[in-house]
């Protein structure tokens, strides 16, 4: 019946089924089932969690140098999903970076200053500047990420 008026019960029904509709795709619709969390950013959390535990565990220096360059290059491959993720990424791969070059000149103090004094002191300064500075940025990125990384080695 193409000329005839639909009957007012029948336009309730339907006003009420799309508000139902509306109201169905807003509610499966705003929720996320990872909590905002994309799976890079996770694993940029992950790395930044796992380089922290690699600096607080190792024990040998020529060791963490090497599980600090799988960190480095994790990080270097990951992108964050927001400008805040991507900035804490670079900022705890200046650090791991940082905190690579003062193992580095721990190796050299250890193997290479064996009686003088001038050298050692030289590596040792530098080690402890580079240590420092690298578990200040870890520790920045980490807030960044809403990690809590505290003491990493000392430093």
């Amino acid at each position: 019946m193409a000329g005839t008026a639909a009957s007012p019960r029948s336009l309730v029904h339907r006003r009420r089924a799309a508000v139902g509709f509306v109201g169905l795709v807003l509610v499966c619709g705003c929720g996320s089932s990872d909590s905002g969390t994309s799976t890079a950013d996770a694993t940029i959390k992950r790395d930044v969690l796992r380089g922290a535990d690699e600096i607080r565990s190792t024990q040998g220096r020529k060791t963490l140098a090497a599980q600090l360059g799988r960190v480095i290059a994790n990080l270097r491959s990951a992108r964050g999903s927001t400008a805040a993720v991507e900035r804490a990424r670079t900022v705890a791969l200046g650090g791991f970076e940082l905190t690579r070059e003062g193992v580095g000149s721990q190796i050299d103090f250890i193997e290479n200053d064996r009686g003088e004094v001038a050298a050692a002191t030289r590596d040792a300064r530098r080690a402890d500047r580079y240590l420092g500075r690298g578990a200040v940025r870890i520790r920045r990125a980490g807030l960044a990420l809403g990690l809590h990384i505290g003491d990493l080695d000392g430093y």
